[in-house]
C-alpha cells in the first residue's frame, strides 16, 4: 500500500473548503434543474392537451364572399359573411 506522501499531486489543488463549497452547488443545482426539466414537460403536455380538447370558436371567413362557396366548405352562411364553427384559437 502507498504512503498519501508517495502520490503525486494532482493539476488543481483544491482545499477542503472550495470541495464542500463545489459540493454545495452541485447539491442545490441538480435539484433545480430536475425540478425546471420537469416543469417544462408538464407545461408541455399541458398544452398538448388543451389543443385536443374540442372548443368552438365562430370566425368570419373574409375570402368566401358567396353563400354557395361557403356552404360548398360545410360552413355556415349568417348576416352575408361565411361562419366557420370549428375554429381554433391554438391554431
Amino acid at each position: 500500500m502507498r504512503d498519501r506522501q508517495s502520490i503525486k499531486p494532482g493539476k488543481f489543488q483544491l482545499s477542503t473548503r472550495a470541495k464542500i463549497m463545489l459540493f454545495t452547488v452541485f447539491v442545490a443545482v441538480l435539484p433545480t434543474s430536475g425540478f425546471c426539466t420537469a416543469s417544462l414537460i408538464l407545461s408541455l403536455s399541458d398544452i398538448n392537451s388543451t389543443s385536443k380538447a374540442t372548443f368552438s370558436y365562430p370566425a368570419s371567413i373574409p375570402w368566401l364572399t358567396e353563400q354557395s362557396q361557403c356552404e360548398h366548405t360545410r360552413r355556415t352562411w349568417r348576416d352575408n359573411k361565411c361562419w366557420d364553427y370549428e375554429h381554433n384559437p391554438m391554431f
